[in-house]
C-alpha cells in the first residue's frame, strides 16, 4: 500500500486514535464495510470525506490528498471579491448580530457546549471559566467538580436521553476551585446521524445560583410559616372574597367544630349569626374598597353542634403583588365565648347588687 494514499493515511488515523470501524461508520452514518472499503483504497464522496476529516481532527485534503497537495493549496494566491455595498452591509449585520449574541451570553451566564458520542470528546464555550470557576478541555476535567449524587442522577438522565432521543432539563450541583457550591441550570437534547444512532450531544447551561438559594429562602420562610399556622392558639383561615372558606388550621377546626374539608364548602356567612352579619359585611366592604387596611370585631358563630361561641375576629386583605387587585381575606379567630359568660355573669352581678340597693 502506497504511504502516500488515502487509505494509507486513513488507517494509520484509526490505528493512532484507537477507533474501530464500527465507531467510523457509526458516526458517519454509514456501514461498516463502506468505511473498510475506504481503508483499501475505495472512493469517497465529499461529504462523507469532510465528516471524516472532522471526526479525525484532520484537514480533509491533507486526508484525501496528501502534505503535497495542502502545501499547493496553501500556496496559491487568495482571489479577492469586491467589497461591495451589499457585502458590506450583510457582513456588519452578521458582526452586530454575533457581537449581540455573545453579549446576551456572557451577561446571562449561558456556557454553550458539545460531546462527542463516539470519542468523548467535548467542547465549551469561551466563558465557561468565568461561569464554572475553572476551564473544561474534556470530560475529566468536569465530574471531579460534582457531588457524587448528582454524578450519579446526571448519567442516569443522561443514558435515558441517548437512549429514547428525546432532550432533557437537568438541575446540578458544581463546587468550585475554592470550595464555592453553585447551581447549574442544563438542557440539551442528543443529535443522530441519518440511520438514527446517536453521535453527540449538544446543550446549554447556565448558572442558577441566585434562583435556587431564592427558592431555598422561600421553602424556608413557607415553612416557618406553616409551623406558625398550625401552632397557633388561635384561629387562623384564608377565605375567598365571595366568603368560602380556603384553609383554616386545626384550631379553627376546633373552634368552629367542623374539619377543613367541611369547612371548605361553608362560607363564613353561613356560620355567622344572622343579627350579627350585617356589620361584618359592612366592615368587609370597607376593607376590599380600600377604605381601611383590616377590621376587627367581635360576634357570633353557629358551630356544627348548633352551641353559639363568642369569637373575636381579626380581618386583613391579601393583593396581589403585581396587579395590586384583592386576592383573599386572612383572618384570625379567637373564641371568647368564656369571656363573655364572665362578662355576662359580671354584669348579671352588678345588676343584682344595684337592685339591692335600691330596695334600701
Amino acid at each position: 500500500m502506497n504511504e502516500n494514499s488515502f487509505a494509507f493515511r486513513l488507517k494509520e488515523l484509526l490505528e493512532h486514535k484507537k477507533l474501530t470501524l464500527q465507531a467510523v461508520a457509526t458516526a458517519l452514518g454509514v456501514s461498516r464495510p463502506a468505511v473498510h472499503k475506504w481503508t483499501r483504497g475505495g472512493e469517497i464522496d465529499y461529504e462523507k470525506l469532510r465528516k471524516l476529516a472532522a471526526l479525525l481532527g484532520v484537514n480533509w485534503i491533507w486526508l484525501r490528498y496528501g502534505e503535497e497537495a495542502q502545501q499547493s493549496l496553501a500556496a496559491a494566491a487568495p482571489v479577492e471579491l469586491p467589497m461591495t455595498d451589499v457585502r458590506r452591509r450583510y457582513t456588519a449585520e452578521i458582526m452586530e448580530s454575533e457581537a449581540r449574541m455573545k453579549l446576551a451570553q456572557e451577561n446571562a451566564r449561558i456556557v454553550t457546549w458539545e460531546w462527542n458520542l463516539i470519542t468523548d470528546a467535548v467542547t465549551y464555550s469561551a466563558n465557561v471559566e468565568a461561569v464554572y470557576g475553572w476551564p473544561i478541555r474534556r470530560n475529566d476535567d468536569f465530574w471531579p467538580h460534582v457531588p457524587e449524587d448528582d454524578v450519579a442522577m446526571m448519567k442516569k438522565v443522561y443514558e435515558d436521553s441517548i437512549a429514547s432521543g428525546r432532550p432533557h432539563e437537568i438541575d446540578f450541583r458544581i463546587v468550585t476551585p475554592i470550595g464555592e457550591t453553585r447551581w447549574i441550570s442544563s438542557r440539551a437534547t442528543p443529535i443522530r446521524d441519518v440511520e438514527g444512532r446517536p453521535v453527540k450531544m449538544i446543550g446549554i447551561s447556565m448558572d442558577n445560583t441566585a434562583r435556587k438559594r431564592a427558592e431555598e429562602a422561600l421553602a424556608r420562610s413557607e415553612a416557618r410559616f406553616r409551623a406558625i399556622f398550625e401552632l397557633a392558639s388561635e384561629g387562623i383561615a384564608y377565605i375567598g372574597l365571595d366568603g368560602r372558606w380556603l384553609k383554616a388550621n386545626q384550631t379553627l377546626s376546633t373552634i368552629l367544630g367542623y374539619s377543613p374539608e367541611e369547612l371548605a364548602g361553608l362560607t363564613f356567612q353561613a356560620l355567622t349569626l344572622e343579627d350579627d352579619l350585617a356589620e361584618n359585611l359592612e366592615r368587609l366592604d370597607e376593607l376590599l374598597a380600600g377604605e381601611i387596611a383590616m377590621y376587627a370585631l367581635e360576634k357570633r358563630f353557629r358551630r356544627q353542634d348548633g352551641r353559639i361561641i363568642w369569637a373575636k375576629v381579626k380581618t386583613s386583605l391579601q393583593r396581589n403583588d403585581a396587579s395590586g387587585e384583592p386576592e383573599h381575606l386572612i383572618t384570625v379567630i379567637e373564641d371568647i365565648s368564656a369571656q363573655r359568660e364572665e362578662l355576662d355573669a359580671l354584669r348579671a352581678r352588678v345588676a343584682e347588687l344595684e337592685g339591692l340597693l335600691g330596695q334600701r
